[in-house]
């Protein structure tokens, strides 16, 4: 049986190796892979220059800014960067959409400026071109290509009566084809795939967790790819023409990767929307200004302030006080402003994450979705790295302007804003560097598209399996 498993491989591999159609068409996905990872690798050499030399610029303005008081040199401020990372030339997830940098200063936590997909208008719709969109969309219309024919060739040559008549059965026949269709489509892919993993794992050393993440990768897409083999040579084999089945796997192709992904997406923006720019900064100005529950004010919140620190220090005058009030209650509206962002920005982090999962959900029973997340998730360019990223700038702000504050509370009086603070106290404020989400915090975020995917694979293989078996021989002849 293992022998006639192998003979039937070989012949689909010869088969697909001898259709100049089926090479064509590979020829052509091949290309567009060269184009898309030769357009983000400049993209990605293009983009890394810039924010580098931005960054290290504005570090440097930073440091060698003139002397001058605390809070006037904290609103000079200071940039955060997001890293451009080259897993980004694979999957560029929602990079374009998220924004790269933002301004930090006090009082305010600024958006994200430097959207690319702010500049190619409607077109950035339908997706930009990239090797992961390649992978995920066209490699399966070419599977199906070759695929669909596979049992149903055999059928309407006559050669599957000679199959049966030499003890073969109708599972072992599309197992065999499923081994030749699936090596066909990896040794069609190899050269593509071959140099992306050398790359990867080049740049991978050294970085802890990355080698790990190349070699989730390819298993993601390995397993994807042997999904749509199964389900097109299973197809083929209950299908009563070769037309027949290719319009029921193009219909299928359609439904999973371009319907179902755009309805769910528009399903799950009319479900959980988000508010408008002008409205979500102005309910966060009034928050600061009439206070969170609408009733303590910002002036009724200094001035409860103020007599609560003379009653704690027991003066009866600020300029009695042990430090700078002004600095203090500079620092507690820092506090009380960081409360009301907390809330409002977290009210919009969690209608992301809903109108998120509700497009994961999807994952369950679309492979698409399912590989398209566990992508964006790897190469880290996903909704949760970009909130990630989100959190640690903001914190990073509010310690740089706490330390600002604190200067100008203990070394500065009342009043008196000739102070100056000297350059030692802007090298005392470190870099902004950004670190990313650890890979064994990525898969429990998306055990759930791993485990989809791993169960589609496993429930196609005994559907697969268990159908076959159980079609009477007249129908499969």
């Amino acid at each position: 049986m293992r022998k006639q498993l192998l003979q039937l491989a070989m012949k689909e591999l010869t088969t697909v190796y001898r259709s100049k159609l089926i090479l064509l068409t590979a020829a052509i996905i091949l290309l567009l892979l060269l184009v898309a990872a030769g357009g983000a690798y400049r993209n990605y050499q293009t983009a890394k220059q810039i924010r580098d030399e931005a960054k290290r610029e504005k570090r440097e303005q930073w440091l060698h800014q003139d002397p001058k008081h605390p809070h006037i040199a904290a609103h000079f401020g200071t940039f955060a960067y997001k890293p451009k990372t080259w897993f980004s030339m694979f999957d560029d997830g929602l990079d374009n959409y998220a924004g790269a940098y933002a301004y930090l200063e006090p009082h305010r936590q600024n958006d994200f400026l430097f959207k690319p997909a702010e500049g190619h208008g409607a077109g950035i719709r339908f997706g930009q071109l990239s090797v992961a969109l390649v992978l995920q969309l066209l490699v399966p219309l070419l599977i199906i290509f070759m695929g669909f024919s596979t049992v149903t060739r055999e059928r309407e040559q006559g050669t599957l009566k000679l199959l049966f008549s030499s003890g073969i059965s109708l599972p072992a026949i599309a197992a065999g084809k499923v081994m030749g269709q699936y090596g066909a489509i990896l040794l069609l892919l190899l050269p593509a795939l071959g140099l992306t993993g050398v790359f990867f794992a080049t740049m991978a050393q050294g970085s802890s967790g990355q080698g790990l993440r190349v070699l989730m990768l390819l298993a993601v897409y390995a397993g994807y790819f042997l999904l749509f083999t199964l389900l097109t040579v299973f197809v083929s084999a209950i299908a009563k023409s070769s037309g027949h089945a290719l319009l029921l796997l193009l219909t299928g192709w359609i439904l999973t990767c371009i319907i179902i992904p755009k309805a769910v997406a528009n399903m799950s923006s009319d479900r959980y929307p988000l508010p408008a720019q002008y409205n979500f900064r102005e309910a966060i100005q009034r928050d600061i200004r009439q206070g969170i529950d609408g009733h303590n004010t910002q002036d009724e919140r200094a001035q409860q302030l103020q007599a609560k620190l003379l009653q704690q220090y027991q003066v009866k005058t600020v300029a009695e006080l042990p430090f700078n009030i002004e600095g203090y209650i500079m620092q507690a509206g820092e506090a009380y402003s960081s409360m009301v962002y907390d809330k409002h920005f977290h009210q919009l982090q969690n209608t992301l994450l809903q109108q998120d999962r509700f497009c994961r959900l999807a994952g369950v029973v679309d492979p698409y979705l399912a590989v398209q997340g566990l992508s964006m998730a790897l190469a880290a360019t996903d909704l949760y790295t970009h909130i990630d990223f989100q959190q640690k700038t903001e914190n990073y702000r509010r310690h740089f302007v706490q330390k600002m504050n604190e200067d100008m509370m203990y070394h500065s009086r009342q009043g008196d804003w000739t102070y100056k603070a000297s350059r030692s106290l802007y090298a005392s404020v470190p870099d902004f560097q950004y670190h990313q989400l650890p890979l064994r915090q990525v898969l429990a975020l998306y055990r759930m598209e791993l485990i989809s995917l791993a169960a589609l694979l496993v429930l196609s293989c005994v559907l697969f399996y268990v159908i076959l078996k159980r079609i009477p021989i007249i129908n499969r002849l």
